[in-house]
């Protein structure tokens, strides 16, 4: 056999994923007395190591961490019922005499004295009585010692069930806490400790009781918003500021609205264009509305999708959500009366709103992915609905209106003061960074949060594609001097490629709204 020799090969990963030999690896396999010397081929062409999107990766995450709540929902949800139904057993252990019927179903049975049959007769009630004769044998009369008997087992009996029931809550007490714990070390916490969620005004707005055809948004446009001059010169240098980034202004949209102030100002704030994911805000919102007026009945499923679609911004439990608000589902194109009644569930959302002043919205169809559905994009009814409709055939939000949405959710004018509130507590984030920093899904990272102080009250809802970047926000300073809602749309490519133009925008309306702020206090000072 031949000696042979071989070269050393480093192998390094560069930053698109994929393995690459920074020397030609080269040996000498003795074969039938003979060396031939082979070259290796790059091993990531070897290993055909296709590299899959970060995206599509934090999709499917995403998507797993919204099953397994859906799943731990439905395991606390049997554990509450094994609970009660544990109470209930105990109660009728505590006092069996008390829980025993006033006139037992068999009035033939042992227990069913002569008392009770007076008191059933004295209700008009007939009882009677018990065959002498039974298969040819005498019935013995009743006695307290039989009586005593037959109660003593069923009292057994009941334990004996209640141990069984306790034993099936705590093996599902504990398998739900062993998902929790699962899920907790692939999904971050929401909300820090230290800073509790952001609460809504108390401010009522209470909703008429409506169909489902019926249903409308509550809230009319608050014509006490006034342009201010001093918040566009504001957004004038956000715009400026995008410019100088290299950034086109055309895709850019702007909205400020000065809480403190009730004044506002934007830059083509009423054009229309793609939400992304800031669409389900408005989802959220029709949400409430129908669990307000009973249209929709809450359940731990629920919760569970609502907490995934505004939290973790999910596509599939979008999907739930959507599904449920719309009676639609997704699935194969239709025809006919079914397709028109499917079509006409679908556009009624944009009716809630547009009822309300919010004109020209479109929020009827669905983002995806959505993996659960094997849907890459529209299908079916879904594609059929973009190739019929007399709508857009997209979803479409100014930013004055998704700025108008987090404003009155703000204000508790949201469906009501409640609702509203319950609304905020999800939208709202921790800046903390050595919170969000642990979370690989933050929606802080690259967006509005990003460039503010750690312990600003803030609540948000972001939207990305590879075409774009969005969000809208309420922000509130430490000391509650400073309160605003911010909502930047960038619908290009270049934005959302962009990492650093929101919390830019986002640092120099702040650093402004504080200076405002202050001289707005000095002001006051010397004319007092």
């Amino acid at each position: 056999m031949l000696s042979g020799t071989k070269y050393r090969s480093r192998l390094t990963l560069d930053p698109k994923h994929e393995i690459v030999a920074s020397e030609a690896e080269t040996c000498c396999i003795p074969v039938s007395s003979r060396a031939y010397q082979l070259k290796a081929a790059p091993v990531h062409q070897l290993l055909k190591i296709k590299p899959e999107p970060l995206q599509h990766q934090n999709a499917k995450l995403k998507a797993k961490l919204a099953r397994a709540d859906r799943i731990i929902a439905r395991l606390q949800a049997e554990t509450s019922s094994l609970r009660a139904q544990i109470t209930q057993l105990q109660r009728r252990l505590a006092a069996p005499a008390a829980s025993a019927p006033r006139f037992p179903a068999d009035p033939r049975s042992p227990i069913a004295t002569a008392s009770y049959r007076r008191s059933a007769m004295a209700v008009g009630r007939t009882v009677s009585k018990r065959p002498q004769q039974t298969l040819g044998r005498r019935s013995q009369p009743a006695t307290p010692r039989r009586s005593s008997a037959r109660l003593l087992w069923r009292l057994k009996r009941t334990a004996l069930l209640s141990c069984v029931v306790a034993g099936l809550a705590v093996a599902g007490f504990w398998g739900t806490q062993r998902l929790r714990q699962q899920s907790d070390s692939l999904q971050p916490s929401v909300q820090s400790s230290i800073q509790p969620p952001l609460q809504a005004s108390t401010a009522a707005a209470v909703m008429p009781k409506q169909t489902i055809d019926e249903l409308a948004y509550n809230v009319q446009p608050d014509a006490s918003i006034q342009h201010s001059e001093a918040l566009q010169t504001i957004v004038d240098g956000a715009v400026a500021l995008a410019a100088s980034k290299s950034l086109s202004t055309a895709p850019l949209s702007i909205t400020l609205i000065d809480l403190k102030s009730n004044t506002s100002a934007g830059y083509q704030k009423e054009t229309p264009r793609y939400p992304a994911s800031v669409v389900k805000l408005f989802w959220l919102v029709i949400c409430e509305a129908q669990l307000e007026q009973g249209l929709l009945q809450p359940d731990p499923s629920l919760s569970a999708d609502l907490t995934a679609m505004i939290v973790h911004s999910d596509n599939d439990a979008a999907s739930q959500i959507f599904d449920r608000i719309t009676q639609t589902a997704s699935g194969s194109p239709l025809s006919g009366a079914e397709y028109d009644t499917w079509l006409k569930h679908r556009l009624r959302i944009n009716q809630f709103f547009r009822v309300a002043g919010y004109n020209g919205l479109s929020i009827s169809q669905k983002n995806y992915p959505i993996y659960s559905l094997k849907l890459d994009g529209p299908d079916g009814r879904e594609l059929q609905m973009r190739d019929e409709q007399q709508q857009p055939i997209r979803s479409l939000v100014t930013s004055d209106q998704a700025a108008r949405l987090m404003y009155e959710i703000y204000s508790g004018k949201a469906i009501s003061a409640s609702r509203s509130q319950e609304m905020m507590a999800l939208l709202t984030r921790d800046l903390n960074p050595e919170v969000w920093k642990q979370q690989p899904d933050n929606s802080i990272a690259g967006f509005l949060g990003e460039s503010l102080p750690a312990d600003v009250r803030f609540a948000s809802k972001v939207g990305m594609t590879t075409k774009a970047r969005h969000e809208v926000a309420f922000i509130e300073s430490k000391d509650g001097k400073v309160a605003y809602i911010l909502v930047v749309f960038g619908t290009d490519p270049t934005y959302s490629q962009n990492s650093e133009i929101l919390p830019a925008i986002s640092n120099a309306v702040y650093t402004q709204m504080i200076e405002r702020s202050s001289h707005s206090d000095e002001a006051k000072k010397s004319a007092g």
